[in-house]
């Protein structure tokens, strides 16, 4: 009988699964709960951000629409209509670290289709203000790869997605859409519903096609392997790719630091003389991983993460001297070179884009500053000066997850913070073709290898 009791538990279990997808999308808030989640997010933000005007253009008037979003709010709504309402504070927030969000978007989507429904079948790259198809939803070749979406269900592509754009986190509309393409077919169906069949316009080579496709039904895979995430590859006898798709790895931080070290030393023992380090898709992480993992191969010179910091106290966290709800502000002193391990003595190059965030906007940073390397491809669509140190909490009616930075860092040359990364070498390339920008660097430095730009060290 125990086989059948699990089976029994395991079918319960799927089905409270997709009942609280449902159930709590639709669970209706009233409209003294959502003032005490409000209430609880503005809060929060005061307790833990160190400087909100750091990001946000106008304060008074975020605290304002606030206020205007908690009177006008006199009737029961359901938490899904509550995040579309709320969520469009994030653009206004202007911070990738400053969020308001349901919880586990992959989590409620997949529960979304195993009930039933069904999303937006391809996955999608924005490149210079256009929409391309790149795969189906779930990585498989498309015919469609690299057609162009002018319209879905009979509405213009920016206005389509202009209400997705705004309802996703970002310190720029290019790091907003990079962040959406990511999470597209998920926020079409939260913000526009339940769609069976899209009417696509597309176009490629100047020709223009529609098409009806049905909405997939399939979810989403888990998440990535190590092996995702991390690659090392010996292109030819000269040049050599690090892929770091983040720069976080939970407790297996060790394992990462493991294959780094291996790497190094395979490069050691070659003659490799250029090395490209791919932080294209790294959203960020830890930086103990590219502190502890890469710089020790690669900083001939004294070097520091930033410049000047300022960070809020917040509970658990004062030193002595400290108080709760003190800002702090200093200096970042300046880290040793360390003599443990062989130096690359070649040259480095980095690739950076518009999803380049974070702890890996920390390191390309680090590389540019202190001249370790050349950062190759698009500037970023984070700021150079990075909010980090986030604390998160869920708001106790609608559970929405808001997430708040305790500390914002400079630049360690200072500068304008407020402007992104920008590459030493601009190369523009077919973003449905990642390899394609690795290609033409290898070509370009080739042509270019007794130039000034390349003698970093």
């Amino acid at each position: 009988m125990k086989p059948f009791k699990l089976l029994i538990v395991l079918i319960l279990s799927c089905f409270y699964m997709m009942a609280y997808s449902e159930d709590y999308l639709n669970t209706m808030l009233q409209p003294e709960q959502v003032a005490e989640d409000l209430n609880q997010w503005i809060q929060f933000l005061d307790k833990t951000h160190p400087q909100l005007s750091y990001t946000v253009d106008n304060v008074e008037a975020f605290y304002g629409d606030v206020e205007k979003l908690k009177s006008s709010i006199t009737q029961p709504i359901s938490v899904l209509e509550f995040w579309r309402l709320v969520s469009s504070f994030n653009r206004a927030l202007n911070d990738g670290h400053t969020v308001i969000n349901l919880p586990k978007l992959r989590e409620l989507a997949n529960q979304h289709v195993r009930s039933g429904g069904g999303l937006f079948p391809y996955q999608v790259v924005f490149s210079n203000n256009r929409l391309f198809i790149r795969s189906e939803l779930h990585g498989k070749p498309t015919k469609f790869k690299g057609y162009e979406i002018t319209k879905i269900n009979g509405q213009n592509i920016r206005d389509f997605v202009e209400p997705l754009l705004e309802r996703t986190n970002g310190d720029s509309k290019r790091f907003r859409k990079a962040l959406l393409q990511r999470r597209f077919a998920t926020y079409i169906w939260l913000y526009y519903g339940n769609i069976k069949t899209f009417d696509l316009v597309m176009r490629k080579c100047g020709e223009e096609q529609k098409v009806t496709v049905v909405a997939s039904r399939e979810a989403f895979a888990q998440d990535k392997t190590f092996s995702d995430n991390f690659k090392f590859e010996m292109l030819d006898t000269s040049n050599a790719l690090l892929t770091i798709n983040t720069f976080s790895w939970g407790e297996d931080y060790a394992d990462v630091i493991e294959f780094l070290h291996l790497s190094f030393s395979k490069i050691a023992k070659s003659n490799i003389q250029h090395l490209i380090i791919d932080i294209r898709e790294n959203g960020g992480g830890d930086d103990k991983i590219w502190i502890d993992g890469i710089l020790p191969y690669i900083a001939d010179k004294k070097w520091r993460t930033g410049s000047h910091y300022k960070v809020k106290v917040i509970e658990g966290r004062a030193r002595e001297g400290q108080s709760v709800g003190d800002v702090i502000e200093g200096q970042n002193s300046f880290k040793e070179v360390n003599s443990d391990v062989t130096e690359f003595k070649g040259d480095v190059s980095v690739l950076i884009s518009d999803f380049t965030y974070s702890s890996a906007i920390l390191f390309a940073n680090v590389i540019q500053d202190h001249g370790f390397g050349l950062l190759v491809g698009e500037a970023t669509g984070g700021k150079s000066g990075q909010t980090g140190g986030t604390q998160a909490t869920s708001l106790k009616y609608s559970k929405l997850r808001v997430i708040s930075p305790r500390f914002y860092l400079e630049r360690p040359k200072g500068g304008s913070n407020n402007k992104s990364v920008k590459p030493d070498i601009i190369i523009d390339y077919d973003k449905n073709e990642p390899f394609q920008l690795v290609s033409e660097l290898i070509k370009h430095r080739s042509l270019n290898i007794k130039s000034s730009k390349w003698q970093t060290k």
